[in-house]
């Protein structure tokens, strides 16, 4: 069975220094917190915080578990990571971040029922998540950025898919828009249902019905060369459309750009409205993007809170679950329809 010292000496650091980076009692670099955690999963060391000059003492530290792509991490992901980042270092604690595969639940588990982990972070959730059912029932505690199917008094922090979508179509009715895209989120080959996903794409389509749209579905990854593709399909199968309503962020920055490079005038001949893309990402484009606000930094923060008011009995049952809409933030990509 392997050691502290084993661990130490896998990582090149000192036995105490694989005790405070367990315990969360003294800050240090990231990458030295980093490699001694990879060394105890090499090892397969789990540490028991009950005994010896750890006794007594309460984990610091809590993991977000985020899905890991080839396509990298969202700026709109970032958002929320940040923010739950920020949130914890401000009470105490250290966010891991731990990547999602296979192996990831196994590995939280484990390090959580050693004592390791305090509580885990939740992203990236499916209507009917695994993971959630599988940590609950080692009582771990978990808050969800994001919500299953049946939510219960699971805690979560989540977008108000309803009010977003309403707000985004009565404005795009307003400006007299008839026919217009949604643009949303493929994600793989197994038809594995985000809830973000899900959630959204029938309250945009509900309240679409309600203003009487004519709608053009686009189903694309999460990435800019699919956003370009995107455009392209649009402007040849559906001419007539004179907006967009997007929500995979990275895409609707290569929708914009594939409409300059068509000579398609941004918001003269066509409106683009995003609904999942943050705010400081919105001058990356030209014209600057018009959205539904999404306060997914506070949503992070948010979810880090409500941990950790778990893990010292401090919550309330109002605020263990909450939603949040954002606002219509008017910038240079939406206009009157040219077909007035």
């Amino acid at each position: 069975m392997a050691t502290r010292a084993d661990v130490a000496r896998l990582a090149g650091v000192s036995a105490s220094t694989v005790s405070y980076a367990l315990s969360g009692e003294r800050p240090m670099k990231p990458e030295t917190r980093a490699r001694i955690l990879a060394a105890v999963a090499e090892l397969n060391y789990v540490p028991h915080f009950a005994a010896g000059a750890l006794a007594g003492k309460r984990s610091k530290a809590i993991a977000l578990l985020f899905a890991g792509s080839e396509l990298a991490i969202s700026p709109v992901a970032l958002e929320y990571v940040t923010g739950a980042a920020n949130a914890a270092r401000a009470r105490g604690y250290h966010l891991i971040l731990w990547p999602s595969d296979e192996t990831a639940l196994a590995d939280v588990k484990r390090f959580s029922l050693s004592g390791l982990l305090a509580g885990v972070l939740l992203m990236e959730i499916r209507l009917e998540d695994e993971r959630v059912e599988a940590l609950q029932e080692l009582n771990i505690p978990i808050t969800l950025i994001g919500r299953t199917k049946n939510t219960g008094e699971i805690p979560f922090v989540d977008r108000d898919f309803s009010a977003v979508a309403k707000a985004a179509t009565s404005y795009l009715a307003d400006l007299g828009h008839k026919k217009i895209g949604l643009l949303t989120q493929r994600r793989g080959k197994d038809e594995l249902v985000l809830g973000v996903d899900s959630r959204f794409k029938s309250e945009v389509l509900t309240a679409a019905k309600s203003e009487s749209f004519e709608i053009c579905e686009l189903s694309v990854e999460n990435s800019a060369q699919a956003g370009r593709e995107a455009c392209a399909a649009l402007h040849e199968n559906h001419p007539d459309a004179t907006a967009l309503v997007a929500l995979p962020d990275l895409a609707t920055m290569g929708f914009l750009s594939a409409a300059q490079e068509l000579g398609i005038r941004i918001p003269h001949d066509f409106s683009v409205l995003a609904l999942n893309t943050p705010d400081n990402q919105v001058g990356l484009t030209w014209p600057p993007l018009c959205t539904v606000t999404i306060p997914a930094n506070e949503m992070g923060r948010a979810a880090a809170d409500i941990l950790i008011d778990q893990l010292k009995a401090e919550q309330t049952q109002s605020r263990i679950q909450q939603l949040w809409a954002g606002e219509l933030s008017i910038r240079g990509t939406t206009a009157k329809s040219p077909r007035l």
